[in-house]
């Protein structure tokens, strides 16, 4: 395991359709802005690139690093909207299918719904989770599932045509009640197409949230004495342009201070 990881947030304008296969070659195009900086994971939003699970299992093992990509998933005559993750072989390690299924993905997309169970996915840096959108911000259950299962980082791709604001907030309270560090991932502001509808997408302020760092219970002790908000727990947030920002991530305080945050705070975890 590693103490700080280095990762990607790829916050692309995708093409208006969201099944557009140009979608994947654009993907494609961003991801070489990655090359040379020896990163441990690349995370792109939900939905995108949306198909291309072959191209995006090769750039993970042509950039030798994890990679999360918003791809849709067909079994057995239904289809999910799931976060997969890649190895750094570029084989496929983890699919977490969305649970909370909005109007719009099931009437125009025809999504279904995930099973509800939200999962940790062990790499060589430490436990991941990736559960999509309104899954982890919008109510408890997916951090909190993921935070008995020893999470060390939540990656939350995601697509906020609305509510931005509100994203980074209740990604905030998730964050400060598993005492966990969260990346959202956002598509930049573009103009989506369903059907014969077009519906601009106000898109951008990826973000990474995380816990201060601290050396020891002592610096614990008086972080939680001084303790009046935790804005200082927003390392990045983006404007609204399609980018790729690259970052590294501290996974130490998380591990260390956990159950003694909970402990702290009285809060009743396993």
């Amino acid at each position: 395991m590693k103490d700080n990881i280095r990762i990607a947030i790829i916050q692309p304008k995708p093409y208006p359709a969201f099944d557009d296969p140009r979608n994947t070659g654009h993907a494609l195009q961003l991801l070489e802005k990655c090359g040379g900086e020896e990163l441990d994971l690349i995370c792109f939003p939900e939905y995108f690139p949306f198909m291309g699970e072959r191209e995006m299992g090769s750039a993970a093992r042509k950039f030798k690093c994890y990679l999360i990509a918003g791809i849709v998933e067909e079994e057995g005559g239904k289809r999910y909207n799931t976060a997969t993750l890649f190895s750094r072989a570029g084989r496929v390690a983890g699919r977490q299918r969305k649970f909370s299924i909005g109007a719009l993905e099931r009437d125009r997309l025809g999504i279904s719904s995930g099973d509800g169970v939200f999962r940790v996915f062990t790499t060589d840096f430490g436990k991941l989770g990736m559960p999509v959108c309104i899954d982890f911000w919008g109510q408890p259950e997916a951090g909190r599932q993921l935070c008995e299962q020893g999470v060390d980082i939540v990656f939350n791709p995601s697509i906020f045509p609305i509510l931005r604001g509100h994203w980074k907030t209740g990604a905030m309270v998730r964050a400060f009640d598993n005492f966990v560090p969260v990346v959202g991932i956002n598509t930049a502001d573009y103009n989506a197409v369903f059907g014969e509808k077009r519906v601009h997408q106000h898109g951008g302020g990826s973000f990474i949230l995380q816990p201060p760092k601290m050396l020891d219970k002592d610096d614990f002790n008086r972080w939680v004495k001084g303790l009046d908000n935790i804005e200082n727990w927003v390392q990045v947030e983006l404007d609204q342009l399609e980018q790729v920002h690259i970052a590294d991530v501290n996974l130490t305080a998380a591990r260390r201070f956990r159950m003694d945050f909970f402990k702290r705070f009285g809060f009743k975890r396993l």
